[in-house]
């Protein structure tokens, strides 16, 4: 069995993650602007960095 591109999968959970809560945002549940969302979405994408970068040097 073969190991999942982990930089994949980080993606994959944050976009879901992401669109999940702009979902929640539009539907009237949360109430986020720019202030609120902006460190959400550093926060994701600094993850995804983090993780790839990991993985490259792990030789995955």
């Amino acid at each position: 069995m073969s190991r999942p591109d982990l930089p994949t999968l980080v993606s994959g959970l944050s976009v879901m993650v992401l669109g999940s809560v702009l979902l929640l945002d539009s539907a009237g549940s949360l109430h986020l602007d720019f202030g609120s969302l902006a460190p959400l979405v550093l926060t994701v994408v600094g993850m995804i960095l983090l993780v790839s970068g990991l993985a490259r040097r792990d030789g995955a």
